[in-house]
């Protein structure tokens, strides 16, 4: 077997992260594309001692769990890569996935997973997405979503259906606008051009919508003239701002805002709270999942009437505030300022007084605690953690442990890294009692979870 090696395969499993698994001659072959059960002709890529890749040529054989996929991007699409597996198949994929990750990489020999939660919705489920501005052909500009794999091909956008409709309309008036107009392009390699992305934000609960173009400077036609037709487009459109981002590096966050239409903030309502979202702030980007997954935190905290809990990356306070009702204090600890001020904010808003916000990294944080060297150390009965992907660090881990709460709960968007952490946990005292997954994110390889662990 070698590169550009044409292989007939099986494909058998979907492998964490959401490439498809086969074998040939005793060698795992990682495939980009393919559901289990299909036989296909693949050209190997790339090759590694223990295993081979290989980009998927054309199915021979398709297999009894494809079904149609109903978007017209699915094949070039970086996106949604699963609608043609079956939704029931996707949903025992994704469970045996994480039982399988605590066995293998959590040294958990029974692990404790319970059915996962299938999302409410498998289409037009997400409250936000960001759209990529591309050079085109002579000069022309396109908007739409990057091609499956790669950083710098992006095709036009004709339809999406993981936003809302409207969201799909403010894209097709702003390539409109782009190309009447002669907006000119970023290019992410030769760092030149103007307008980099578009993101659309439409909150399920409250139907506000906000509408943000990134930019590389502020020289773009006609702006307030676009402005003034996106928020003419529907009533629900309430904010429509430009972001600024000079650097270099090609992510959707402005490193200044200013407001063309409204005054740049809208409000979601989750679980009873409302919460202010702005043009960078993080929120659950399906909204009617993440009510049940912040409910089944609440379930695993247990906490008591008076109790105290400590919330590390609390962002800008969601889990915090609704703790909040029936704790007798919570403590979020967050790195980002910004999140910081929204969650106090948050706080007010919902008229809470019994939460109280930290700005560090949780390393640090929580380290000077341990050393008198921060004043106001609490005593937690229940630490929530929700780390980003990468998971939590070995100190935080013995950090956490050394404040002896009786019960951790870790909300993970990364099975890998839970399984890795709850090692770690169970080295230091802690046994997993539950984990709860969560299909936030259908036809795609993305998996949450909620995991209970108890002080033994």
């Amino acid at each position: 077997m070698k590169v550009n090696d044409l292989l007939n395969l099986e494909v058998t499993d979907i492998a964490l992260g959401g490439k498809s698994l086969s074998r040939q001659d005793g060698r795992v072959v990682f495939i980009d594309r393919g559901v289990p059960g299909d036989r296909v002709v693949a050209r190997v890529t790339r090759m590694r001692r223990a295993f081979a890749e290989a980009r998927l040529e054309r199915i021979e054989h398709a297999s009894p769990l494809r079904v149609a996929a109903p978007c017209p991007h699915v094949q070039r699409c970086g996106g949604c890569r699963f609608q043609d597996l079956d939704y029931t198949e996707q949903l025992r994929i994704k469970q045996r996935q994480v039982n399988d990750t605590l066995q293998r990489l959590g040294a958990v020999a029974e692990p404790p997973v319970r059915a996962i939660v299938p999302a409410p919705e498998t289409f037009h489920y997400r409250n936000k997405m960001e759209f990529s501005f591309h050079p085109g052909a002579e000069g022309a500009v396109v908007l739409g979503l990057h091609e499956r794999g790669t950083f710098d091909r992006v095709f036009a956008l004709d339809t999406c259906l993981l936003p809302s409709e409207l969201t799909v309309r403010l894209v097709r008036l702003t390539q409109g606008f782009a190309a009447a107009h002669r907006w000119r392009a970023y290019h992410p390699s030769r760092h030149e051009g103007v307008v980099r992305f578009l993101t659309v934000r439409h909150l399920s609960a409250t139907g506000q919508c906000a509408v943000h173009l990134l930019a590389a400077r502020d020289d773009v036609p006609a702006l307030d003239a676009w402005a003034r037709d996106v928020a003419a487009l529907d009533p629900a459109v309430r904010t429509v701002s430009l972001g600024i981002n000079r650097s270099r590096a090609n992510v959707a966050l402005a490193e200044e805002e200013r407001v063309l239409v409204g005054d740049g903030l809208l409000v979601e309502r989750l679980r009873g709270l409302d919460f202010e979202v702005t043009m960078n702030a993080f929120l659950q980007t399906n909204s009617r999942q993440a009510e049940a997954l912040y409910g089944e935190a609440l379930a695993a905290a247990g906490l008591e009437r008076g109790e105290t809990l400590l919330d590390l990356y609390c962002g800008t306070g969601t889990l915090s505030l609704l703790f909040a009702g029936v704790a007798g204090e919570v403590v979020g600890v967050e790195s980002v300022p910004e999140a910081l001020v929204a969650a106090r904010r948050n706080a007010t808003r919902n008229g809470i007084a019994n939460a109280r916000f930290v700005e560090g990294e949780a390393r640090r944080v929580l380290r000077e605690w341990a050393r008198g060297e921060r004043p106001q150390r609490p005593r937690p009965a229940v630490v929530v953690v929700d780390p980003p992907r990468a998971g939590l660090h070995p100190r935080v881990v013995a950090r956490v442990a050394e404040l002896e709460p009786r019960r951790v709960v870790y909300v993970s968007c990364n099975p890998a890294t839970l399984a890795r952490d709850v090692k770690d946990f169970g080295e230091r005292g802690y046994r997993l009692d539950e984990v709860a997954p969560f299909d936030m994110f259908p036809h795609t390889p993305h998996i949450e979870c909620v995991a209970r662990l108890a002080r033994a």
